[in-house]
């Protein structure tokens, strides 16, 4: 849940465009004590341009127009995937936990690979991840309410595969964590001996790349290959060894090169743990096991069975809806905006308003190009910077720029916090960029 500055007044609908007898949800989110007011308004300029015409737009009678109690609607960026287990089945209480990682911010920030917990329990009691200096970490709950947590000793490589690990004997009370890169010849472990407690009775929750807390947090950066949970305690030679009979105890495996085209994701073990994707992390990445000689994971799709998940992806804010929008039959086509006003605030979420099916109600034809404002949506400009807000002053033009508040979420021709591409972009979201008055170069 993000706790950073927001703009007082936002919003946005469930659609870009409309037809006559069609209904459009609009959701808000407002700072302010008391009520917001909301409008509709036919968009003739959007232009704020001194030398031009200027912004120009026509009140509009709408069966919404009224107040609405203001209220804040938070949003949580970040992608992990979420698998809820059934009432009658539970974790296994001597486990191990591993997971093949890419990082790609070690020591950034605390970051969890997977983790587990209680249904509608902010408490976590597992934690498989990287630490804020870079190290892995498993962090469990004792029996007494407490936590504690072994520590590598070593960091661990930045865009460097690793299988990170995690074992847990309740009899004895030996908590070890481990990591081996292949690749490097490296492999670490650290063992505690501790008083475990049994916390998997009640409804249970595996998230992968994030924890639960306050919602959702710790979100991993980097890729996730193969993820897996056996019933047993396996010291390092029985996990690393691909002949040993490991597999027998298999509680649990993910395999990210199944079902790459939507947005869930197949365990392929025994209880067919299935989950969903949260905020659309990119899928079809190169995993562990690629060895280049396939550039198309469609055709070879085990060495694409990554996910490159991100602590900045957004897809849908998941905002309550504050009042629909019943598009009236006598109401023309063109670019109209639904006018949100809170004393000297406004927030203008745009909306096209098409011709009836099949109709023709005007002698111009206007291709409205909703497919690129999606895919520009909120892009940041690289030359952003401060001195833009003089002009937007000078302009009175739209406040806010996309540069100035990246967790809403940027356009595919920015980049995630991580350097990588952006693959993804919704209209589910407030969408600075579509504002009337906004000011894509904002230099003098």
């Amino acid at each position: 849940m993000t706790t950073t500055p927001t703009p007082p007044l936002l919003g946005y609908a469930d659609r870009l465009s409309v037809r006559p007898g069609e209904t459009v949800a609009v959701k808000v989110s407002c700072t302010l004590e008391e009520d917001f007011s909301a409008s509709l308004v036919r968009i003739i300029c959007a232009d704020p341009n001194p030398s031009g015409p200027g912004i120009i737009e026509e009140s509009v009678p709408a069966n919404f127009a009224a107040g609405y109690p203001a209220r804040v609607q938070p949003f949580t960026p970040g992608s992990c995937a979420l698998i809820s287990l059934g009432d009658d089945l539970t974790l296994p209480t001597t486990m191990t936990v591993s997971a093949m990682i890419w990082p790609t911010k070690p020591g950034h920030s605390e970051q969890a690979v997977m983790s587990f917990s209680k249904r509608n329990e902010p408490r976590t009691w597992f934690v498989l991840g990287i630490d804020d200096t870079g190290h892995g970490f498993c962090r469990i709950l004792l029996a007494d309410g407490s936590s504690t947590q072994v520590t590598l000793l070593t960091t661990l490589r930045e865009r460097t595969w690793t299988r990170l690990w995690a074992a847990i004997d309740t009899d004895t009370g030996r908590l070890t964590v481990g990591s081996h890169s292949e690749r490097q010849g490296e492999t670490n472990t650290t063992t505690l001996e501790t008083q475990v407690a049994d916390n998997t009775v009640g409804e249970g929750e595996i998230l992968i790349a994030a924890t639960r807390a306050e919602g959702r947090s710790c979100h991993f950066n980097g890729k996730i290959d193969s993820p897996m949970i056996y019933d047993r305690y396996l010291d390092q030679a029985s996990l690393l060894d691909e002949a040993s009979d490991s597999a027998e105890h298999l509680f649990a495996r993910w395999d990210f090169s199944v079902g790459v085209s939507t947005t869930q994701i197949h365990d392929i073990g025994p209880h067919a743990l299935n989950g969903s994707l949260i905020n659309y992390p990119a899928r079809a990445m190169t995993g562990w096991n690629w060895d280049g000689s396939e550039m198309c994971w469609r055709h070879a799709p085990s060495q694409y069975g990554a996910i490159h998940f991100h602590d900045d992806d957004i897809y849908d804010f998941n905002w309550e809806t504050d009042f629909a929008f019943h598009v009236p039959d006598h109401l023309k086509s063109g670019v109209y905006g639904i006018r949100l006003t809170h004393g000297d605030h406004t927030d203008t979420i745009p909306l096209v308003v098409c011709p009836p099916r099949g109709q023709q109600t005007a002698r111009l034809c206007v291709l409205i190009s909703t497919f690129t404002w999606t895919v520009y949506g909120n892009h940041a400009r690289p030359d952003y910077n401060a001195t833009w807000q003089d002009k937007i002053k000078q302009w009175n033009a739209y406040p806010w720029n996309p540069a100035a508040f990246r967790h809403y979420g940027l356009s595919t021709y920015n980049f995630h916090s991580d350097g990588s591409g952006i693959c993804h972009s919704s209209h589910l979201r407030p969408l600075f960029n579509l504002r009337p008055g906004y000011l894509t170069f904002g230099a003098s």
